[in-house]
């Protein structure tokens, strides 16, 4: 997200004004492969030690369940790489009723395989496309019908595989597969299609981030759109006129500040590195009013037990949940 005005140059300029070693000034140039990783240092520090920034959170292109299908390979994410889930809606998209029914899901870390089919899922866990269970060639003649539809879904395959020179396809348009199975080029790129009949193939990176959930949808719908919010990773400076996105110029001076005590601890001076010590715990304390600043609302989550006191309930045993509270 682009939210700062600020490039990583002029954060510097700064710092060195104040008298703080800069680490640009290194012969050779590897004060300057130093200043950039300082600055990584700095940023991963900031998004990943504290809480679920605003600035830093995205949606994720929204999935639709398929018939039976547990794990949804995605492209690559067009707002960013995912660090970890946040929140998560699931709508009943075929409904008619104004508004349509919606319900939250619950993220994991992981869940495991299953061959449970319940009506809708409750939780979901991001995994790399790798990872995870794919389907097959369904055959010659199988029609893959569409998952929006002003009706109930009809029963499909499973709309993912891996052709025989491994690249993991998924279905992007629908229709009837042909007479033999799609194959493209060894390590073709995301993104690249491939007929089928009148079915569209689209290859994905087994590198790239898709999603499991905890259940198998059933065979004919409905179909449910799952929409996952989630906090970004923390990029990386390649270069000093990257900005300081996704840090908002208003949240920029805990940059700088971090970034201070990060010049000075590299130092080969023992007085920088002990001023630097001080400026590092004078950092981490700034970084509590960070989080002041950015958690000024209630939130409407409630607390609840990740297990249940008593045991496994009769059916489907899961956990109580905030999804699934009772």
């Amino acid at each position: 997200m682009g939210n700062s005005s600020i490039p990583l140059q002029s954060v510097y300029d700064a710092i060195a004004a104040k008298g703080i070693p800069d680490p640009r000034a290194v012969p050779s140039g590897y004060g300057d492969i130093l200043a950039l990783e300082l600055a990584s240092q700095v940023m991963a520090d900031l998004i990943c030690e504290r809480f679920n920034w605003k600035w830093n959170r995205a949606v994720a292109a929204p999935i639709y369940t398929n018939s039976y299908q547990q794990d949804y390979p995605q492209p690559a994410q067009a707002a960013g790489v995912i660090g970890w889930g946040e929140d998560c809606d699931c709508i009943d998209i075929n409904n008619t009723m104004v508004p349509k029914p919606l319900w939250n899901l619950t993220w994991r870390k992981q869940l495991s395989r299953t061959s449970i089919s319940i009506w809708r899922p409750r939780q979901l866990c991001w995994m790399y496309n790798g990872d995870m269970a794919l389907g097959t060639w369904p055959g010659a003649g199988v029609t893959y019908s569409p998952l929006i539809t002003a009706t109930a879904q009809s029963q499909n395959p499973l709309m993912s595989m891996v052709d025989g020179n491994g690249n993991i396809l998924i279905v992007t348009g629908f229709g009837v597969t042909g007479t033999a199975a799609p194959l493209l080029a060894a390590n073709s790129a995301e993104g690249t299609t491939v007929l089928d009949g009148s079915v569209t193939w689209t290859v994905v990176l087994a590198t790239s981030q898709g999603f499991r959930l905890d259940n198998l949808p059933s065979a004919t719908g409905p179909t449910f759109q799952i929409n996952p919010y989630y906090q970004l990773d923390p990029p990386t400076f390649t270069t000093a006129t990257q900005m300081l996105n996704p840090i908002p110029d208003s949240f920029s001076r805990y940059f700088y500040r971090g970034l201070e005590s990060e010049c000075l601890l590299a130092s080969a001076s023992p007085a920088d590195m002990k001023r630097g010590q001080l400026a590092k715990v004078a950092w981490l304390n700034a970084l509590i009013e960070s989080r002041k600043q950015g958690d000024r609302e209630m939130n409407s989550y409630g607390l609840q037990p990740a297990n249940s006191v008593v045991e496994h309930r009769y059916g489907w045993g899961g956990a109580y949940t905030a999804d699934n509270p009772y």
